[in-house]
């Protein structure tokens, strides 16, 4: 088999190193290649160009993955017709171990990049698709900024508690609408008791858009509870400072999250609109899975983009980074093997909240998934809770892979009734 010349890139935030390998591993040449330079980019393509003439064969490209730097090299790259590979970091890490010496500098990791492919470790990636992209963007923004309103939400009842402890008597969430109304108003006892009655059951029952009685009650009921800790609120200025503070950013960060919520919905509706609904077909398999909504669909099929690289679902769950890590050397074996761990870690956390899903009750009482939960129920007799939750993550992936498959939506199905249909299935064959 002809060897091709390969280009290894490795990726900084400002700009990257390339060595370009000849056939048979010689440094060929190596460049500078600065991100904000069309002129630098121009003279890479040219040095390219060079090596194909040479050779008579275009080089592969392999770059990492780093953050979303890599990207313009990667596009620009890629639009002129050259086979491109985005790696895992993982993996280049430890490529660049491959000697004894501890030397490292982008030159040297550029050729040991390179070095690579020619390991056969690397699959090319497909087609970019810019609405996959915006897809991922869009959800991993939601994931940040969801955590962001989780802090300043815990920061708000840390200056709740000081400012007024039993306020969450009245109210059992410091962060509802009417709340946040009540606190930005009225922020400590001496405001509530010192308030207009008619003004303060106005605003609770227009927040609240529940009937008046009903705001009587919880206006009663907040000036009891404002009398009888007004002796021990911590009302100084850093206190009511900071209650303003984060209920402006909790305010800004939840019409955040909607309009993230709502840009997905949107790219989804004009995706079907095209016909060329691969994207949102997908989604919609995926929502047919308990406990899987739009967001968390659009979230594991932008990590994942081409269901089709994984033919076995074990490969699947290596990417989601929940297979068992192996610990193995001679005659010793590991029987304490966590999970590995290498996969997307958003990935992970969205398969952790669908798993609680699975082996919960909906709002009626009944159960989310009774299969899951059966399965989770019996492995807890012999193992812990949390190791029992990653058994149901395990499986699920393994639904997630069959679903798409097979591009059929999920039945619920006992043990014994996918035992008999596959031994069906088999005679069949």
């Amino acid at each position: 088999m002809k060897l091709l010349p390969v280009a290894g890139i490795d990726v900084g935030k400002n700009f990257s190193e390339m060595a370009i390998l000849t056939p048979s591993n010689e440094v060929y040449a190596r460049m500078k290649i600065r991100h904000d330079s069309h002129h630098d980019v121009d003279k890479a393509v040219q040095l390219l160009q060079n090596v194909e003439k040479d050779f008579g064969a275009k080089p592969v490209i392999i770059m990492e993955s780093t953050g979303h730097y890599h990207k313009i090299l990667f596009y620009s790259l890629y639009n002129l017709g050259y086979e491109v590979s985005a790696t895992n970091p993982i993996q280049t890490n430890s490529i660049k171990n491959v000697g004894i010496r501890k030397v490292k500098n982008d030159k040297v990791d550029a050729r040991k990049i390179a070095l690579l492919y020619r390991l056969g470790e690397i699959s090319f990636t497909k087609i970019p698709d810019a609405k996959l992209d915006c897809l991922k963007s869009l959800c991993r923004q939601y994931y940040n900024l969801s955590d962001e309103l989780t802090a300043y939400k815990n920061s708000l009842t840390a200056v709740v508690d000081q400012l007024m402890l039993n306020f969450n008597h009245v109210f059992k969430d410091n962060c509802s609408s009417t709340a946040l109304a009540v606190l930005e108003k009225y922020p400590s006892p001496k405001h509530l008791l010192e308030a207009n009655p008619e003004e303060l059951i106005t605003l609770i029952q227009k927040t609240s858009k529940k009937s008046l009685k009903w705001a009587m009650d919880k206006y009663e009921l907040l000036y009891s509870k404002a009398k009888d800790f007004q002796p021990l609120s911590i009302d100084n200025t850093a206190n009511l400072t900071m209650l303003n503070i984060n209920i402006t950013m909790i305010r800004t960060l939840s019409d955040s999250l909607k309009s993230i919520i709502s840009t997905i919905h949107k790219l989804l509706k004009e995706d079907t609109a095209r016909n060329a609904s691969a994207m949102a077909s997908i989604i919609e398999l995926l929502c047919t899975i308990p406990g899987i909504g739009v967001l968390t669909a659009a979230t594991i099929l932008s990590e994942v983009r081409d269901f089709s690289l994984f033919s076995k679902p074990d490969k699947l769950t290596a990417f989601f980074g929940i297979d068992p890590s192996v610990n193995q050397s001679g005659n010793f074996e590991g029987t304490q093997n966590k999970m590995s761990k290498r996969g997307a870690k958003l990935l992970r956390r969205v398969l952790f909240t669908v798993a609680l899903a699975n082996i919960g009750k909906k709002s009626n009482g009944k159960l989310s998934n009774p299969v899951l939960h059966e399965f989770y129920q019996k492995k807890c007799i012999s193992k812990p809770k949390m190791v029992a939750i990653g058994a149901v993550m395990h499986k699920l992936v393994y639904i997630i892979f069959a679903v798409l498959r097979d591009r059929k939506p999920f039945e619920l199905r006992t043990p014994e009734e996918h035992a008999i249909r596959l031994k069906t299935k088999t005679l069949a064959a």
